[in-house]
């Protein structure tokens, strides 16, 4: 069984904060393509919902927080995956090339991470994010 946590920055406002969740998760679809299912889920109406595959939860943390955990994510050891989005890439709407350039010359620190998508075996997530609050 898989799941997937959204770790996102305490401090985003409401709007911010569900945001940088649909961009990590758009991400998170695009690397992983059994997150979705291929068929549509329609219901008795005809009415596609969505087909997500793994269970999802959305939590909580502060900066150094977050920063901690992408750090043991990339040692590799736990075979989690995972994506960050930072206050870098929120302050340049539009302007991809630019982004993409901002981030290729930065320390992770200094992009100031707003959220992170870790999935994986379930009781790897789990293991990985339990000091998190759930998002309120």
């Amino acid at each position: 069984m898989k799941r997937i946590a959204i770790i996102l920055d305490k401090n985003l406002e409401p709007g911010a904060a569900a945001n940088v969740a649909a961009l990590l998760m758009g991400q998170a679809a695009l690397n992983e393509p059994g997150l979705y299912s291929d068929q549509p889920v329609l219901d008795h109406s005809g009415v596609q919902h969505a087909g997500i595959r793994y269970s999802t939860v959305i939590l909580k943390a502060g900066e150094n927080q977050l920063i901690n955990l992408v750090k043991s994510c990339s040692d590799g050891s736990d075979g989690l995956s995972h994506i960050v989005f930072s206050q870098t890439g929120q302050s340049l709407n539009n302007a991809f090339e630019q982004y993409a350039v901002e981030i290729a010359s930065m320390e992770l620190e200094a992009t100031k991470v707003v959220g992170v998508i870790v999935w994986g075996e379930d009781d790897q997530v789990r293991a990985a994010t339990k000091k998190f609050s759930v998002m309120k």
